[in-house]
């Protein structure tokens, strides 16, 4: 990935997303005078640094040129998102190459959805995530069977409350109406269990099928179904922009 990561922002911001501890760990630790930056101590947090800093934690120089890898993979129907084997069913880590068979993901989707599931071993980029105060938008693509009521399913995306589970509002498209299926795209903030198919089911459409082609910067684009590759420099790029705005 190239570092060239031009904008400095706060150093404890900017640790924390490497993955050297949480904001609040980061501002104890200067100060505890345990920080050096371009080889001077610093004593307060307004410190603002970048890829090109040299900076060192408890007498220890940080690499910040460690490349944070994501990989892209497009899961099949029917395969569960399970390291283990809870039963004959099979799990997305038979599909995997050996490289990656400890590979951790990034949320899950469930046995009946398919589509792009993120993968790492950086714990950081998963919090990032998966985190909802992040904003990162999930894009999804929905066929439904039914009739579609346009006024329900706007009053359905400012927030709804059903089965006792508060429901954030999203937005939505229609891209295809049908007689009895028509396709939907849905932009969703969070990922709550089955929070799609209860929606739907709450407008009285049935979800036949559920495709996730978005995750943040993250596009399915053209991989093929049960196939994974690396995430794109311009996609890791356009996360770290992310991660250092908020």
């Amino acid at each position: 990935m190239n570092n060239n990561y031009q904008k400095k922002i706060r150093i404890a911001k900017f640790l924390s997303s490497k993955g050297y501890g949480s904001r609040r760990e980061i501002e104890e630790l200067i100060l505890k005078n345990k920080i050096i930056v371009n080889k001077e101590i610093i004593s307060s947090p307004i410190t603002f640094v970048n890829n090109y800093d040299e900076i060192v934690i408890n007498n220890k120089k940080i690499n910040l040129q460690k490349k944070l890898d994501v990989w892209k993979f497009y899961k099949p129907l029917n395969y569960i998102t399970s390291r283990n084997k809870q039963d004959d069913r099979p799990i997305i880590y038979d599909l995997l190459p050996f490289n990656l068979k400890k590979i951790k993901t990034v949320g899950r989707l469930d046995i009946n959805s398919e589509g792009l599931l993120l993968l790492t071993d950086d714990g950081e980029i998963i919090r990032n995530l998966e985190l909802p105060k992040n904003k990162f938008i999930r894009k999804y693509k929905i066929r439904v069977y039914g009739y579609i009521n346009e006024n329900s399913l706007d009053k359905i995306s400012k927030g709804a409350k059903i089965n006792n589970i508060r429901y954030a509002p999203f937005e939505y498209k229609l891209l295809k109406k049908g007689n009895a299926n028509s396709w939907l795209e849905f932009q969703m903030h969070e990922g709550k269990n089955n929070e799609i198919r209860n929606l739907c089911a709450a407008i009285n459409l049935k979800v036949n099928r559920l495709i996730r082609i978005e995750y943040g910067p993250f596009k399915l684009k053209n991989l093929l179904t049960g196939k994974v590759e690396k995430a794109e420099e311009k996609e890791m790029r356009l996360y770290e922009d992310h991660i250092g705005k908020i």
